[in-house]
């Protein structure tokens, strides 16, 4: 479920914010989208990958994650602005946050989106690529199908699986697949530097 709002009444921003449940909302050229509140199932998916990814990335000095942050098109002030579930920066590219500020206006190496039934995941896509993010990481909230969409020539390309169906991400050194355990849909997880598999 999604609320796309072109003209917002006065005083409705301000009291979403007041209330604490406007942190997923997007502008979209200047026009509001509400997000509702994630599933326990979407945010088990993000908390997981979260923090399995952002202690590995500390350990080996890989970069940063980074949530409830905005991907801005550089130039549209606070106009135009997707919130993917987290963003991750590779080292050396942290400074593209500023304390002061919501958003980064470079793309980020990766980001995450779970996808929901009826979300804007797939049309957030375009976005993306304009700002340069290059590697899209989508999980199904559901199945826990999983993709690697990769920045090449201004597009996302799909990253192919390798022989044993794991797919590759260069931005987080990782790599992820689908499987089944106790006749559910698991997330795979296998870190490269460490050698070791995990289950989200």
């Amino acid at each position: 479920m999604k609320a796309v709002i072109l003209e917002v009444p006065p005083g409705m921003i301000e009291e979403r914010r007041r209330l604490g449940i406007d942190r997923r909302d997007e502008l979209w050229e200047g026009v509001y989208h509400m997000v509702p509140p994630p599933t326990g199932a979407h945010q088990g998916i993000v908390d997981g990958l979260f923090v399995l990814l952002t202690n590995y990335a500390g350990k080996h000095g890989l970069g940063r994650l980074i949530s409830n942050l905005g991907v801005r098109e550089s130039g549209s002030g606070d106009k135009n602005y997707r919130i993917p579930e987290w963003i991750f920066l590779r080292s050396g590219r942290e400074g593209l946050v500023r304390p002061e500020s919501s958003y980064v206006d470079e793309g980020p190496d990766v980001v995450l989106e779970v996808r929901s039934p009826g979300d804007e995941t797939d049309e957030k896509l375009p976005f993306y690529s304009k700002a340069g993010v290059k590697e899209v990481l989508l999980v199904d909230r559901d199945t826990r199908a999983v993709q690697v969409l990769r920045l090449a020539a201004g597009r996302y390309v799909p990253v192919s699986p390798n022989a044993d169906g794991w797919i590759y991400s260069e931005g987080l050194r990782a790599f992820f697949k689908t499987a089944q355990r106790g006749g559910s849909p698991v997330l795979l997880v296998l870190l490269e530097l460490d050698q070791t598999e995990h289950v989200i």
